[in-house]
């Protein structure tokens, strides 16, 4: 049996990667950004993270996104898997010369002024009217907090070691 999974789909994440980078104006680590794209391929997954500020009002809009076929058993593992087919994607978008090369060489994500094609940037304004609460939930309050310390990303999500993350 064949089974399609966007997160594994190297078109898609690239594709996920846009709308997040078209939304957000600021430079971001890579990490911050797998963390983000996870989330926006996973959205129920939400649900699992430590509330931060901003995050209540979009609580009741992420139960819809439950899907009962699409259980995640084990997060970590899912995101770790993930990792090659990100990183492809940033560097797909690095060549198109539509990511930063100097700033990805340097663990950060930027977003260059070359613009998308008109059917692209369709594409992608047609998908956040459709998931609007969603793209507005990973792209403000989200990606707003710090990927490092306490209080950070890393520590809200339990997604990747911060343990030993020098604060």
């Amino acid at each position: 049996m064949l089974i399609y999974s966007p997160a594994y789909d190297l078109y898609h994440t690239m594709f996920r990667i846009l709308q997040i980078t078209e939304k957000t104006e600021q430079i971001m680590e890579v990490d911050k950004l797998r963390i983000l794209d996870f989330y926006l391929a996973f959205p129920a997954e939400l649900l699992e993270i430590q509330s931060f500020r901003g995050f209540k009002k979009y609580r009741k809009y992420l139960k819809a996104e439950m899907n009962q076929y699409e259980r995640v058993i084990d997060r970590k593992r899912l995101f770790f898997k993930m990792e090659q087919i990100q990183i492809s994607a940033m560097k797909a978008l690095v060549s198109y010369s539509l990511l930063d090369a100097r700033e990805f060489k340097n663990g950060k994500i930027k977003r260059t002024d070359i613009p998308l094609t008109e059917q692209l940037s369709l594409r992608i304004q047609e998908e956040f009217k459709s998931n609007q609460n969603l793209l507005t939930l990973i792209t403000g309050p989200l990606a707003s907090l710090n990927l490092y310390g306490h209080l950070g990303l890393k520590v809200k999500t339990n997604l990747i070691e911060f343990k030993y993350d020098a604060v």
